[in-house]
Parts: C-alpha cells; sequence; structure tokens
C-alpha cells in the first residue's frame, strides 16, 4: 500500500477508534462513576453545557484529529528510526498521550476548582484513546501477527505425518471455512512448491471469496511448513506450522500467523485468532477419531463432528 492509502485508512481506523473509545466512556463513567455527571451539569460556570457545538465539536474532533495522530506516526517511521507495527502504535499512542494529553489535564487541574475524580476520568479516557487508536493505527498500516499453541495428545512424528494431508486440512477447518475444488487437490496439500487456488466461504454459506496459498517451505528437520496466501481483502496471510516433540507421547503445535488487509486488518485478525483456536480444537478431535484407522491420516468417521460444513 502507498504512503497516502496507509495514511487515510489508518486515519480513518485511528479516529474512529478514538470516537467508539470515548462514546464508550460517555455512557459508561454515569454506572461506573455516577458522582462525576452531576458535576459537570451542576457547574454551569466552569463547565459548558453539552446541548449545542460542544457536543458537536466532541464528535468531530476524534475523526478529524486521526489524520494528524496518523500523519505523524508515519512521518515518524518514514524520517526515522520509529518502529512499524502494532506495539510501536502503542508507544506511540502512549507518548502522544504523556506528551500532549497529561501535561493539559494536569495544569488544568492545577489552575481550576476540578476535582481529582473528574481530572482522573479525563486522564482515564485520554490514556485508552491515544493507546488503543495507536494499535489500530500500527495494525492496519503495518499489519498484525498472531501466535496460538496447543499440546496435542500424540508424538510429534504422528502430527507431523498428518499435518501436510489434504483430509486432515478439511477435517481441521470444516465448520468454519469451506472450499471449492477440494476433490482437484492432491492428497499431500503441503509441499514445497505446490500453489492452490481455490474460493472460500465463511461457515460454507454466502458470498465466496478468491484465495490463493503458495507452499513456501517444508522442513522436515525442524518441523515447519510455511505458506504464503491472500486473496479478496487479504493482501498478505503468512501462516507458518510448526510441530516440537515435548514427550514421547505428546507434542507443541503452533500456528504463527502475518496478516494485512488494510482498514479491515483488525477484524481479519480477530477472525483468525477465533479461526486458529478452532482448528487447534479439531486437531484434538481428529487425532481421536483417526486413531481406529489402520493407516496414518485416513479419514475417521466424519459422523461424529461436532460442526458440520461442505468441503
Amino acid at each position: 500500500m502507498r504512503w497516502w492509502g496507509r495514511w487515510v485508512s489508518g486515519s480513518l481506523a485511528a479516529g474512529a477508534t478514538m470516537f467508539l473509545v470515548g462514546a464508550a466512556f460517555y455512557f459508561l463513567m454515569p454506572v461506573v462513576a455516577p458522582t462525576i455527571s452531576p458535576q459537570f451539569e451542576n457547574n454551569p460556570t466552569l463547565y459548558r453545557p453539552w446541548p449545542g457545538w460542544t457536543r458537536t465539536y466532541m464528535v468531530a474532533h476524534p475523526l478529524v484529529y486521526g489524520f494528524v495522530f496518523a500523519a505523524v506516526f508515519l512521518g515518524l517511521r518514514r524520517w526515522s528510526a520509529f518502529p512499524p507495527g502494532v506495539r510501536a502504535g502503542l508507544v506511540y499512542g502512549a507518548g502522544v498521550f504523556a506528551v500532549g494529553s497529561l501535561p493539559v489535564y494536569l495544569l488544568a487541574f492545577a489552575s481550576f476548582q476540578t476535582s481529582p475524580d473528574v481530572v482522573l476520568s479525563w486522564i482515564a479516557q485520554s490514556l485508552a484513546q491515544y493507546a488503543l487508536a495507536g494499535m489500530t493505527l500500527g495494525c492496519v498500516c503495518d499489519g498484525a501477527s498472531l501466535r496460538v499453541s496447543t499440546i496435542l495428545p500424540a508424538p510429534a512424528s504422528r502430527v507431523w505425518g498428518l499435518l501436510p494431508l489434504k483430509d486432515t486440512f478439511l477435517y481441521i477447518t470444516r465448520g468454519m471455512m469451506s472450499y471449492t475444488d477440494t476433490d482437484q487437490w492432491p492428497t499431500r496439500l503441503f509441499t514445497e512448491g505446490t500453489t492452490l487456488t481455490t474460493r472460500v466461504r465463511l461457515f460454507g454459506w454466502g458470498p465466496s471469496s478468491p484465495h490463493k496459498v503458495a507452499v513456501v517451505r517444508v522442513d522436515d528437520a525442524q518441523g515447519e511448513i510455511e505458506t504464503k496466501e491472500c486473496g479478496g481483502l487479504v493482501r498478505v496471510w503468512n501462516h507458518q506450522m510448526r510441530v516440537e516433540p515435548v514427550s514421547g507421547v505428546e507434542c507443541r503445535y503452533t500456528d504463527c500467523i502475518e496478516v494485512q488487509a488494510g482498514l479491515v486488518t483488525p477484524l481479519v485478525w480477530l477472525f483468525a485468532a477465533l479461526f486458529y483456536r478452532y482448528r487447534q480444537r479439531r486437531w484434538q478431535h481428529w487425532l481421536q477419531a483417526s486413531t481406529v484407522n489402520a493407516e496414518p491420516g485416513a479419514a475417521p468417521d466424519t459422523g461424529r463432528d461436532l460442526v458440520s460444513g461442505s468441503s
């Protein structure tokens, strides 16, 4: 994505995040701290009434300021050694709060007859807005990563033998994702150099989206498989699968994912977090079901699936 595209998408994401956090504080504060709201209402000489242009400004401010917020972040990355990513966005947002907001609130407390709980509510809201907006900004501009691990009740050699197979892949994804033309896929799905083009449907219904999977590395010695994937709104979906022995009867299976999808990256990341945890639970079922088969990787009795779906 070009700089201006990152700026626009990052600005919208950061502004929307600040707006939503502000709205959450507005509606939750009377419930969490019911003594604060009456202080604004009972002191009209110090606080402006909420109806009118004050409310309009408070609604518009985060959406407009998001463009400045994103521009400075991208400028720091472009003209300095400031790092990219979600964590860098968090550091940036916390820095904006520490430099731009906290001194102002402390000065206001020192200058006006404002109660400590009101000032603390301002500080908490501002910190939450800028920190979360920074994280969202880093996520949208640079993508996000995810690591999900589980202990499987099988030796590493057995899981590694099952991992590359088409039957395994279809079983562990069934229920959340369906694919077209699976009958044309090779039995051993993950072979280095293999490229698959398919269409996917979330939960097996609705419109399908194109998806491309390129297997770029299969390392038998390290027990790792890497794919580079993309499709639809998702520009980058890099996936590493790793199998590590824990004992003679258990192993650790890990999914490492990197996603980039512009403005919808946070939603894609959230889906990936749910999807790969679901897959790892299905791994447990697959190992139990495939135990009764004579050949490793032979399809189990899918009639026992807890979730059905098209493949």
